[in-house]
Protein backbone atom coordinates (compact mmCIF):
# COMPACT_ATOMS: atom_id res chain seq x y z
CA UNK A 1 0.00 0.00 0.00
CA UNK A 2 1.39 3.40 -0.95
CA UNK A 3 2.09 5.66 2.05
CA UNK A 4 -0.54 8.34 2.43
CA UNK A 5 0.48 11.98 2.03
CA UNK A 6 0.37 14.04 5.21
CA UNK A 7 -0.83 17.55 5.86
CA UNK A 8 0.86 20.03 8.12
CA UNK A 9 -0.75 19.98 11.55
CA UNK A 10 -0.39 23.48 12.97
CA UNK A 11 -0.47 24.48 16.63
CA UNK A 12 -4.06 25.70 16.38
CA UNK A 13 -5.28 22.45 14.85
CA UNK A 14 -3.31 20.34 17.33
CA UNK A 15 -4.80 22.24 20.28
CA UNK A 16 -8.24 21.88 18.73
CA UNK A 17 -7.87 18.11 18.57
CA UNK A 18 -6.62 18.04 22.17
CA UNK A 19 -9.55 20.14 23.43
CA UNK A 20 -12.04 17.96 21.53
CA UNK A 21 -10.63 14.82 23.12
CA UNK A 22 -10.52 16.45 26.58
CA UNK A 23 -14.27 17.11 26.44
CA UNK A 24 -14.85 13.38 27.05
CA UNK A 25 -13.19 13.04 30.50
CA UNK A 26 -14.23 16.58 31.48
CA UNK A 27 -17.89 15.69 31.07
CA UNK A 28 -17.36 12.33 32.72
CA UNK A 29 -16.18 13.87 36.00
CA UNK A 30 -17.60 17.38 36.31
CA UNK A 31 -21.24 16.29 36.48
CA UNK A 32 -20.68 14.42 39.76
CA UNK A 33 -20.81 17.61 41.84
CA UNK A 34 -24.08 18.66 40.18
CA UNK A 35 -26.00 15.46 41.01
CA UNK A 36 -27.42 16.78 44.32
CA UNK A 37 -28.81 19.84 42.50
CA UNK A 38 -30.34 17.61 39.80
CA UNK A 39 -31.94 15.43 42.47
CA UNK A 40 -33.39 18.44 44.29
CA UNK A 41 -34.67 20.07 41.09
CA UNK A 42 -36.54 16.99 39.87
CA UNK A 43 -37.50 15.63 43.29
CA UNK A 44 -35.65 12.33 42.90
CA UNK A 45 -33.11 10.47 45.01
CA UNK A 46 -29.37 10.95 44.62
CA UNK A 47 -29.09 7.33 43.52
CA UNK A 48 -31.53 7.94 40.69
CA UNK A 49 -29.60 11.03 39.62
CA UNK A 50 -26.49 8.86 39.40
CA UNK A 51 -27.84 7.32 36.20
CA UNK A 52 -26.47 10.41 34.46
CA UNK A 53 -22.99 9.13 35.27
CA UNK A 54 -23.73 5.48 34.52
CA UNK A 55 -25.37 6.00 31.15
CA UNK A 56 -22.50 8.20 29.99
CA UNK A 57 -19.92 5.52 30.84
CA UNK A 58 -21.97 2.71 29.29
CA UNK A 59 -22.45 4.61 26.03
CA UNK A 60 -18.72 5.38 25.96
CA UNK A 61 -17.82 1.73 26.55
CA UNK A 62 -20.02 0.54 23.68
CA UNK A 63 -19.88 3.59 21.46
CA UNK A 64 -16.16 4.24 21.12
CA UNK A 65 -15.22 0.97 19.37
CA UNK A 66 -18.46 0.99 17.35
CA UNK A 67 -18.10 4.57 16.16
CA UNK A 68 -14.42 3.99 15.50
CA UNK A 69 -15.38 1.85 12.52
CA UNK A 70 -17.87 4.48 11.36
CA UNK A 71 -15.07 7.04 11.51
CA UNK A 72 -12.97 4.88 9.18
CA UNK A 73 -15.84 4.79 6.70
CA UNK A 74 -16.90 8.47 6.67
CA UNK A 75 -13.50 9.98 7.40
CA UNK A 76 -12.04 11.20 10.69
CA UNK A 77 -12.21 14.91 9.84
CA UNK A 78 -15.87 14.79 8.87
CA UNK A 79 -16.69 12.61 11.88
CA UNK A 80 -14.95 15.04 14.25
CA UNK A 81 -16.86 18.04 12.88
CA UNK A 82 -20.23 16.32 13.17
CA UNK A 83 -19.36 14.95 16.61
CA UNK A 84 -18.55 18.46 17.90
CA UNK A 85 -21.72 19.92 16.38
CA UNK A 86 -23.81 17.09 17.80
CA UNK A 87 -22.14 17.42 21.19
CA UNK A 88 -23.05 21.11 21.27
CA UNK A 89 -26.66 20.42 20.26
CA UNK A 90 -27.08 17.60 22.79
CA UNK A 91 -25.57 19.71 25.58
CA UNK A 92 -27.97 22.57 24.84
CA UNK A 93 -30.93 20.17 24.72
CA UNK A 94 -29.93 18.62 28.06
CA UNK A 95 -29.58 22.04 29.69
CA UNK A 96 -33.20 22.87 28.80
CA UNK A 97 -34.65 19.50 29.85
CA UNK A 98 -37.88 19.98 31.76
CA UNK A 99 -38.14 16.44 33.10
CA UNK A 100 -35.59 13.95 34.34
CA UNK A 101 -36.26 11.40 31.54
CA UNK A 102 -35.59 14.16 28.99
CA UNK A 103 -32.36 15.00 30.81
CA UNK A 104 -31.30 11.35 30.66
CA UNK A 105 -32.05 11.29 26.92
CA UNK A 106 -30.00 14.45 26.43
CA UNK A 107 -27.11 13.02 28.43
CA UNK A 108 -27.18 9.77 26.44
CA UNK A 109 -27.20 11.69 23.16
CA UNK A 110 -24.31 13.81 24.39
CA UNK A 111 -22.40 10.61 25.14
CA UNK A 112 -23.09 9.19 21.67
CA UNK A 113 -21.48 12.18 19.99
CA UNK A 114 -18.79 12.31 22.67
CA UNK A 115 -17.87 8.69 21.93
CA UNK A 116 -16.69 9.81 18.48
CA UNK A 117 -14.48 12.64 19.76
CA UNK A 118 -11.57 10.60 21.13
CA UNK A 119 -11.22 8.10 18.23
CA UNK A 120 -11.55 10.76 15.53
CA UNK A 121 -9.01 13.05 17.25
CA UNK A 122 -6.53 10.21 17.67
CA UNK A 123 -7.06 8.97 14.11
CA UNK A 124 -6.38 12.46 12.74
CA UNK A 125 -3.23 12.77 14.85
CA UNK A 126 -2.00 9.45 13.53
CA UNK A 127 -2.77 10.41 9.91
CA UNK A 128 -1.60 14.03 9.86
CA UNK A 129 1.51 13.90 12.03
CA UNK A 130 4.89 12.78 10.78
CA UNK A 131 6.22 9.72 12.65
CA UNK A 132 9.15 11.74 14.01
CA UNK A 133 6.77 14.13 15.79
CA UNK A 134 3.89 11.77 16.55
CA UNK A 135 4.96 10.99 20.10
CA UNK A 136 4.99 14.61 21.26
CA UNK A 137 1.61 15.19 19.60
CA UNK A 138 0.09 12.28 21.51
CA UNK A 139 1.86 13.56 24.61
CA UNK A 140 0.06 16.88 24.32
CA UNK A 141 -3.22 15.07 23.70
CA UNK A 142 -2.65 12.94 26.80
CA UNK A 143 -1.92 16.01 28.91
CA UNK A 144 -5.19 17.63 27.89
CA UNK A 145 -7.11 14.42 28.56
CA UNK A 146 -5.53 14.15 32.01
CA UNK A 147 -6.20 17.80 32.71
CA UNK A 148 -9.83 17.38 31.65
CA UNK A 149 -10.36 14.50 34.06
CA UNK A 150 -8.56 16.23 36.90
CA UNK A 151 -10.22 19.62 36.42
CA UNK A 152 -13.72 18.17 36.06
CA UNK A 153 -14.78 18.18 39.74
CA UNK A 154 -13.26 21.60 40.45
CA UNK A 155 -14.57 23.14 37.24
CA UNK A 156 -17.95 21.50 37.75
CA UNK A 157 -18.17 22.87 41.29
CA UNK A 158 -17.57 26.42 40.11
CA UNK A 159 -20.03 26.12 37.23
CA UNK A 160 -22.71 24.60 39.45
CA UNK A 161 -22.24 27.27 42.08
CA UNK A 162 -22.84 30.11 39.63
CA UNK A 163 -24.98 28.49 36.93
CA UNK A 164 -26.70 25.52 38.57
CA UNK A 165 -26.69 22.04 37.10
CA UNK A 166 -27.82 23.36 33.72
CA UNK A 167 -24.55 25.28 33.50
CA UNK A 168 -22.70 21.92 33.50
CA UNK A 169 -24.13 21.30 30.04
CA UNK A 170 -24.08 24.85 28.69
CA UNK A 171 -20.39 25.32 29.49
CA UNK A 172 -19.66 22.74 26.78
CA UNK A 173 -20.94 25.09 24.09
CA UNK A 174 -18.04 27.60 24.06
CA UNK A 175 -15.46 24.85 24.66
CA UNK A 176 -16.70 22.63 21.82
CA UNK A 177 -17.23 25.68 19.57
CA UNK A 178 -13.61 26.73 20.15
CA UNK A 179 -12.43 23.23 19.22
CA UNK A 180 -14.62 23.29 16.11
CA UNK A 181 -13.13 26.63 15.07
CA UNK A 182 -9.60 25.40 15.69
CA UNK A 183 -10.01 22.35 13.45
CA UNK A 184 -12.14 24.16 10.87
CA UNK A 185 -9.32 24.47 8.34
CA UNK A 186 -7.90 21.02 9.00
CA UNK A 187 -7.33 19.15 5.77
CA UNK A 188 -8.81 15.70 5.45
CA UNK A 189 -6.21 12.92 5.20
CA UNK A 190 -5.92 11.47 1.72
CA UNK A 191 -7.34 8.01 2.33
CA UNK A 192 -6.66 5.05 0.10
CA UNK A 193 -9.53 4.13 -2.17
CA UNK A 194 -10.54 0.50 -1.80
CA UNK A 195 -8.60 -2.41 -0.41
CA UNK A 196 -5.57 -3.76 -2.18
CA UNK A 197 -5.44 -7.47 -2.79
CA UNK A 198 -3.95 -9.30 0.15
CA UNK A 199 -4.33 -6.36 2.54
CA UNK A 200 -4.99 -7.54 6.10
CA UNK A 201 -8.52 -7.28 7.48
CA UNK A 202 -9.42 -5.42 10.67
CA UNK A 203 -9.52 -8.58 12.81
CA UNK A 204 -6.07 -9.59 11.64
CA UNK A 205 -4.67 -6.12 12.25
CA UNK A 206 -6.03 -5.82 15.78
CA UNK A 207 -4.65 -9.20 16.81
CA UNK A 208 -1.09 -8.18 15.99
CA UNK A 209 1.43 -8.13 18.83
CA UNK A 210 2.01 -4.37 19.01
CA UNK A 211 -1.67 -3.43 19.23
CA UNK A 212 -2.45 -6.22 21.70
CA UNK A 213 0.50 -5.21 23.88
CA UNK A 214 -0.66 -1.58 23.91
CA UNK A 215 -4.23 -2.61 24.78
CA UNK A 216 -3.09 -4.80 27.69
CA UNK A 217 -0.67 -2.13 28.94
CA UNK A 218 -3.32 0.56 28.97
CA UNK A 219 -5.98 -1.69 30.54
CA UNK A 220 -3.74 -2.92 33.37
CA UNK A 221 -2.26 0.49 34.18
CA UNK A 222 -5.78 1.94 34.23
CA UNK A 223 -6.84 -0.76 36.71
CA UNK A 224 -3.99 0.29 39.00
CA UNK A 225 -4.70 3.99 38.50
CA UNK A 226 -8.36 3.61 39.47
CA UNK A 227 -7.45 1.37 42.40
CA UNK A 228 -5.31 4.18 43.77
CA UNK A 229 -7.92 6.83 42.99
CA UNK A 230 -10.59 4.86 44.84
CA UNK A 231 -8.56 3.55 47.79
CA UNK A 232 -6.38 6.53 48.70
CA UNK A 233 -9.22 8.95 49.62
CA UNK A 234 -10.81 6.33 51.90
CA UNK A 235 -7.49 5.60 53.61
CA UNK A 236 -6.55 9.25 54.12
CA UNK A 237 -10.04 10.14 55.31
CA UNK A 238 -9.76 7.36 57.87
CA UNK A 239 -6.52 8.94 59.10
CA UNK A 240 -8.30 12.23 59.73
CA UNK A 241 -7.29 14.13 56.59
CA UNK A 242 -9.67 16.87 55.46
CA UNK A 243 -11.34 16.86 52.04
CA UNK A 244 -8.99 19.62 50.92
CA UNK A 245 -5.94 17.65 51.99
CA UNK A 246 -7.21 14.52 50.23
CA UNK A 247 -7.86 16.55 47.08
CA UNK A 248 -4.36 17.96 47.15
CA UNK A 249 -2.93 14.46 47.56
CA UNK A 250 -4.80 13.22 44.50
CA UNK A 251 -3.57 16.25 42.58
CA UNK A 252 -0.08 14.78 42.97
CA UNK A 253 -1.22 11.80 40.88
CA UNK A 254 -2.89 13.76 38.09
CA UNK A 255 -0.23 16.48 37.96
CA UNK A 256 2.43 13.97 36.99
CA UNK A 257 0.26 12.61 34.21
CA UNK A 258 -0.37 16.10 32.83
CA UNK A 259 3.24 17.30 33.09
CA UNK A 260 5.04 14.21 31.83
CA UNK A 261 2.96 13.52 28.71
CA UNK A 262 4.89 15.89 26.38
CA UNK A 263 8.20 14.81 27.91
CA UNK A 264 7.51 11.12 27.38
CA UNK A 265 6.28 11.86 23.86
CA UNK A 266 9.50 13.66 22.92
CA UNK A 267 11.61 10.81 24.27
CA UNK A 268 9.45 8.41 22.26
CA UNK A 269 10.17 10.32 19.06
CA UNK A 270 13.91 10.16 19.66
CA UNK A 271 14.36 6.77 21.32
CA UNK A 272 11.48 4.65 20.05
CA UNK A 273 8.15 3.64 21.59
CA UNK A 274 9.18 0.79 23.88
CA UNK A 275 11.79 2.48 26.08
CA UNK A 276 9.58 5.26 27.55
CA UNK A 277 6.86 2.71 28.31
CA UNK A 278 9.24 0.38 30.13
CA UNK A 279 10.69 3.28 32.14
CA UNK A 280 7.31 4.81 32.95
CA UNK A 281 5.49 1.56 33.69
CA UNK A 282 8.48 0.38 35.72
CA UNK A 283 8.24 3.49 37.91
CA UNK A 284 4.47 3.06 38.24
CA UNK A 285 4.90 -0.62 39.16
CA UNK A 286 7.33 0.30 41.93
CA UNK A 287 4.91 2.99 43.12
CA UNK A 288 1.94 0.61 43.24
CA UNK A 289 3.93 -1.97 45.22
CA UNK A 290 5.10 0.78 47.60
CA UNK A 291 1.53 1.94 48.11
CA UNK A 292 0.45 -1.63 48.89
CA UNK A 293 3.19 -1.93 51.52
CA UNK A 294 2.60 1.38 53.33
CA UNK A 295 -1.11 2.04 52.75
CA UNK A 296 -2.14 0.95 56.25
CA UNK A 297 0.75 2.59 58.10
CA UNK A 298 2.08 5.69 56.36
CA UNK A 299 -0.20 8.28 54.72
CA UNK A 300 2.86 10.28 53.68
CA UNK A 301 4.27 7.18 52.00
CA UNK A 302 1.02 6.76 50.09
CA UNK A 303 1.27 10.33 48.77
CA UNK A 304 4.85 9.68 47.66
CA UNK A 305 3.73 6.50 45.93
CA UNK A 306 0.88 8.08 43.98
CA UNK A 307 3.14 10.96 42.96
CA UNK A 308 5.66 8.53 41.48
CA UNK A 309 2.82 6.60 39.83
CA UNK A 310 1.45 9.73 38.16
CA UNK A 311 4.81 10.78 36.78
CA UNK A 312 5.58 7.25 35.56
CA UNK A 313 2.23 6.71 33.89
CA UNK A 314 2.28 10.16 32.30
CA UNK A 315 5.70 9.40 30.83
CA UNK A 316 4.50 6.09 29.35
CA UNK A 317 1.00 6.78 27.99
CA UNK A 318 1.91 8.78 24.82
CA UNK A 319 4.15 5.97 23.60
CA UNK A 320 1.49 3.33 24.33
CA UNK A 321 -1.11 5.19 22.28
CA UNK A 322 1.30 6.05 19.48
CA UNK A 323 2.57 2.47 19.18
CA UNK A 324 -0.99 1.14 19.05
CA UNK A 325 -2.12 3.44 16.24
CA UNK A 326 1.13 3.07 14.30
CA UNK A 327 0.57 -0.69 14.26
CA UNK A 328 -2.49 -0.40 12.01
CA UNK A 329 -2.99 0.95 8.47
CA UNK A 330 -4.53 4.42 8.28
CA UNK A 331 -7.77 2.98 6.94
CA UNK A 332 -8.30 1.32 10.34
CA UNK A 333 -7.04 4.16 12.56
CA UNK A 334 -10.51 5.09 13.82
CA UNK A 335 -11.37 1.50 14.72
CA UNK A 336 -8.05 1.04 16.48
CA UNK A 337 -8.45 4.27 18.43
CA UNK A 338 -11.97 3.34 19.49
CA UNK A 339 -10.97 -0.13 20.68
CA UNK A 340 -7.89 1.24 22.44
CA UNK A 341 -10.10 3.76 24.27
CA UNK A 342 -12.26 0.84 25.41
CA UNK A 343 -9.23 -0.56 27.25
CA UNK A 344 -9.61 2.17 29.86
CA UNK A 345 -13.01 0.80 30.80
CA UNK A 346 -11.60 -2.73 30.68
CA UNK A 347 -9.34 -1.60 33.51
CA UNK A 348 -11.53 0.85 35.43
CA UNK A 349 -14.62 -1.38 35.75
CA UNK A 350 -12.76 -4.32 37.41
CA UNK A 351 -11.02 -1.82 39.70
CA UNK A 352 -14.41 -0.49 40.81
CA UNK A 353 -15.72 -4.01 41.44
CA UNK A 354 -12.61 -5.03 43.39
CA UNK A 355 -12.85 -1.86 45.45
CA UNK A 356 -16.47 -2.61 46.36
CA UNK A 357 -15.62 -6.21 47.30
CA UNK A 358 -12.31 -5.76 49.12
CA UNK A 359 -12.29 -2.33 50.76
CA UNK A 360 -14.30 -1.55 53.87
CA UNK A 361 -15.03 1.70 55.69
CA UNK A 362 -11.88 3.36 56.94
CA UNK A 363 -9.73 1.76 54.24
CA UNK A 364 -9.60 -1.79 55.52
CA UNK A 365 -8.72 -4.15 52.69
CA UNK A 366 -6.88 -1.48 50.71
CA UNK A 367 -3.68 -3.50 50.88
CA UNK A 368 -5.42 -6.42 49.19
CA UNK A 369 -6.75 -4.15 46.43
CA UNK A 370 -3.36 -2.59 45.82
CA UNK A 371 -1.69 -6.01 45.84
CA UNK A 372 -3.97 -7.02 42.97
CA UNK A 373 -3.11 -3.72 41.28
CA UNK A 374 0.61 -4.51 41.69
CA UNK A 375 0.12 -7.86 39.99
CA UNK A 376 -1.68 -6.05 37.17
CA UNK A 377 1.31 -3.73 36.82
CA UNK A 378 3.63 -6.73 36.47
CA UNK A 379 1.45 -7.86 33.56
CA UNK A 380 1.75 -4.32 32.15
CA UNK A 381 5.53 -4.59 32.30
CA UNK A 382 5.45 -7.89 30.40
CA UNK A 383 3.16 -6.36 27.75
CA UNK A 384 5.39 -3.29 27.46
CA UNK A 385 8.35 -5.45 26.39
CA UNK A 386 6.29 -6.53 23.36
CA UNK A 387 5.94 -3.00 22.01
CA UNK A 388 8.11 -2.02 19.02
CA UNK A 389 11.58 -0.87 20.02
CA UNK A 390 11.84 1.53 17.08
CA UNK A 391 9.25 3.60 15.24
CA UNK A 392 9.58 1.69 12.00
CA UNK A 393 8.95 -1.59 13.81
CA UNK A 394 5.28 -0.60 13.86
CA UNK A 395 4.55 -1.93 10.39
CA UNK A 396 1.84 -0.05 8.49
CA UNK A 397 0.21 -3.30 7.61
CA UNK A 398 -0.26 -4.17 11.21
CA UNK A 399 2.19 -7.06 11.29
CA UNK A 400 5.70 -7.21 12.44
Amino acid sequence: MTPLPRSALGTRELLGLAVAAALVPLNSTMIAVALPDVADDFGIGSGSAGILVTIYLVVMLVGQPTLGRVIDIVGARRALHWALIGFIAASVAASFAGTFPLLVMGRATQAVFGAALMPSSQALLRSLTEPAQRGRSFGLLGSFIGAGAAAGPVFGGLVTQFGGWRGIFLINVPIAAAALWAVGNLEAPVASRGRVAGAPGLTHVLTQRAFGAAFVTQATTTLSQYSLLLAVPIVLDGRGWSSTQVGMALTALTAGMVLMGPVGGRVSDHRGRRLPVIIGVGAATFATALAALVVQDSPAGVVVAITIFGFGLGFAVPSVQTAALESVPEEFAGSAAGILSMSRYTGSIPASVLFAVLVSEGGGGSRSLLTVASLAMILAMVAATMLPSRMHDAHPGGSE
